[in-house]
């Protein structure tokens, strides 16, 4: 039954208020998608050579057997949606460049590609000598961003000798001591928010 009706109705809204906020829109900030993307894109297990996901989660970054990183179980991972598996690999070299004496530094492996891990970084480079700790100076080195679309596998803190640069073009195993700078290896499921 139709009818003319001239007043506001109980469930009209309201005019004075702006209604916008209510609408379904789109991520309109790239870094909002970015982040989004950062805890979506994710390691979901080991194969352990089987095919099949497993409860093993990383995958095992650590110094290589003679240049850069190595990762050495292969990991199942979601990106962008689609499920792929990342290789074991040994030497990952290091992005070329020197990190100078008495710094730390934070250096990502990611996979863009969704089969493989690559090294990218340094967010920042941070001298020792301005924090009391080197522990200290490790919280404040951060992570280079996640390139877009990419997976974070794990990241590398490398602190440099007082004395001696670490040369990214030399080919050391990264993190075992002396030039190579010593290293904290952690291993990640998804971006982390903090570091």
């Amino acid at each position: 039954m139709a009818f003319k009706y001239t007043g506001v109705k109980f469930d009209d809204p309201d005019l004075k208020v702006d209604q916008a906020g209510n609408k379904i829109v789109s991520i309109p900030l790239e870094v909002h998608r970015r982040a989004i993307q950062a805890v979506s894109n994710r390691v979901l297990g080991s194969t352990a050579g089987s095919g099949i996901v497993g409860p093993q989660f990383l995958f095992n970054l650590g110094a290589a057997g003679s240049a850069g990183l190595m990762g050495s179980m292969a990991v199942a991972v979601v990106r962008n949606g689609v499920w792929s598996t990342v290789a074991v690999q040994n030497n990952m070299f290091m992005p070329q460049g020197v990190q100078g004496t008495g710094t730390v530094a934070k250096y990502l492996v990611a996979s863009e590609d969704g089969t493989s891990g690559t090294v990218k970084g340094p967010g920042n480079v941070i001298t020792r000598t301005d924090y009391t700790t080197e522990a200290l100076a490790a919280a404040a080195a951060k992570l280079p961003d996640l390139p877009d679309g990419a997976v974070a596998l794990g990241y590398v803190t490398l602190v440099t000798d007082v004395k001696l640069t670490f040369n990214n073009a030399a080919g050391f195993a990264v993190g075992t001591g002396g030039t190579c700078g010593t290293g904290t290896f952690v291993n990640l499921i998804c971006m982390p928010y903090d570091k």
